[in-house]
C-alpha cells in the first residue's frame, strides 16, 4: 500500500527559531533517508514561504491558509483541507497545532505543550482545555515530546494515549567565537523573550553577584514583548551593563555561543521540552534549569533550581569552574542519544501505521 503524508507547515518561517519550527524542520531534513519506495511526503506551506533546498524528495505545496490569528487559521483549515488532501491523494495528515480540523483522512496531532490549558498562555484555561479535549478526540494518534507533557495530556484528557517522540539534537562544530568574550565570561539563555521564560529571575540574580565576579547575561531569541521590561529591570538593579540582548541567531551560529558560555540557563516556569538544554550539553557546557515542566526530565543530572529563587540562580551563575571532563563527556553522550534521525524514523513509523487505518 502506498503512503502519502501531508504535513501542515504554514507556521514555518525562513529561520526555525521556535522550538516547534526547529523540530519540524529537523524531522523533514531526516525523513527522506527513511522513506520507502511507495512513500511520499508533501509539506503544505504559505505562499510567502520559500521552501528550503536539500530536502528532496519531499514535495512542497503552497496553500492559502494564514498563520494567524488562530480563529482565522482554523476557519481556513476547515474550509480548505478536506478537498485539498483528497486532491493530493494524501493517506495521512500531520497537524502540529490546535485546534484539530476535520480532514477526511487519519490525522496525527502533535502537542508540544499544554501551556494554555495550564494557564500559561493567551487563552482562558477553561477554553483551552475544551479545545484540547475536542481536538484530541478528532485525532487518530497523538504525539508529544516529553513524558511530562504526556502525563499532562492523560490528566487533562482521560483516555488519551500519546506517543512520546522526544526532540533531538545535532552535533555541529562551534566555529569561531561569536563575539568578544567578557573577562568573567557570559551566561547564555536561548529562547523567545516572553513571560513564561521567567527571565527576570536571572537579572535579579545578577544583581546579587559581586561586581568583581559578575558574568554578563546574553539573551538570544525573538523578543515577544519582554525586552523593554527586562531592560528597565536591569537598569533599576544597576546591572544594565551586564545584560546583552543579541536577537535571534540561526542554528548554524548557535553552537559557538553554546560552546563558549560558562553556563546555559533555562529558568522557565513552563516548558514542554527545552531544546537548549540538549544543545548545550552536546557542547560540554554546564546547564541550570528551573524545577518546572519537562526541564528536570531533559536535563538529567544537571543543576535543577527553584523557579523563583534569585539567590540560588546567583550561586550557580557565579560558579566559573568547569565540571570534571568525565562528567562533561557523559552528559554529551547522553544528549547525543536523542538524535533527529531516530526521531524522524519514529515519527514516520507512526504516520505509516495510521495510513492504513480508517479516518
Amino acid at each position: 500500500m502506498s503512503v502519502h503524508v501531508a504535513v501542515a507547515g504554514w507556521l514555518l518561517e525562513p529561520s526555525p527559531f521556535s522550538g516547534a519550527n526547529r523540530r519540524l524542520t529537523s524531522l523533514l531534513r531526516e525523513v527522506p533517508a527513511a522513506l520507502r519506495a511507495n512513500e511520499r511526503v508533501t509539506v503544505l506551506h504559505r505562499p510567502s514561504f520559500h521552501p528550503p533546498k536539500g530536502f528532496a524528495p519531499i514535495e512542497w505545496r503552497a496553500v492559502d491558509i494564514p498563520s494567524g490569528p488562530t480563529w482565522r487559521r482554523a476557519l481556513a483549515e476547515q474550509r480548505t483541507l478536506r478537498a485539498l488532501l483528497r486532491e493530493l491523494g494524501a493517506t495521512v495528515y500531520d497537524h502540529g497545532f490546535l485546534p484539530t480540523p476535520r480532514v477526511g483522512v487519519p490525522l496525527c496531532q502533535t502537542v508540544h505543550d499544554v501551556r494554555d490549558a495550564d494557564g500559561e498562555g493567551r487563552w482562558p484555561p477553561w477554553i483551552a482545555r475544551a479545545i484540547l479535549r475536542r481536538s484530541l478526540r478528532r485525532a487518530a494518534a497523538v504525539i508529544t515530546v516529553s513524558d511530562w507533557t504526556a502525563q499532562r495530556l492523560r490528566s487533562l484528557a482521560p483516555g488519551c494515549k500519546p506517543v512520546v517522540i522526544p526532540n533531538g539534537v545535532y552535533e555541529r562544530e562551534p566555529g569561531e567565537p561569536p563575539a568578544s568574550i567578557p573577562d568573567k565570561g557570559y551566561v547564555l539563555h536561548v529562547g523567545h523573550l516572553e513571560r513564561r521564560k521567567n527571565l527576570g529571575v536571572l537579572i535579579r540574580a545578577l544583581s546579587l553577584i559581586d561586581t568583581a565576579d559578575r558574568p554578563e547575561l546574553w539573551l538570544i531569541g525573538r523578543d515577544a514583548g519582554e525586552w523593554p521590561r527586562l531592560r528597565t529591570l536591569a537598569a533599576e538593579l544597576g546591572v544594565q551593563q551586564h545584560v546583552r540582548y543579541l536577537g535571534p541567531k540561526s542554528d548554524f551560529v548557535l553552537p559557538a555561543y553554546y560552546h563558549d558560555a560558562r553556563l546555559v540557563v533555562v529558568p522557565s516556569r513552563y516548558e514542554g521540552f527545552g531544546l537548549p538544554v540538549l544543545e548545550a550539553q552536546v557542547h560540554g557546557t554546564r546547564v541550570a534549569v528551573a524545577n518546572a515542566g519537562a526541564l528536570p526530565e531533559v536535563v538529567g543530572d544537571g543543576a535543577i533550581l527553584p523557579v523563583n529563587d534569585p539567590a540560588a540562580w546567583a550561586a550557580e551563575m557565579a560558579t566559573p569552574d568547569r565540571e570534571p571532563l568525565d562528567t562533561i563527556r557523559a552528559r554529551a553522550a547522553r544528549a547525543k542519544q536523542q538524535d533527529w534521525p531516530t526521531a524522524a524514523r519514529q515519527w514516520l513509523a507512526t504516520l505509516r501505521e495510521l495510513s492504513s487505518s480508517p479516518a
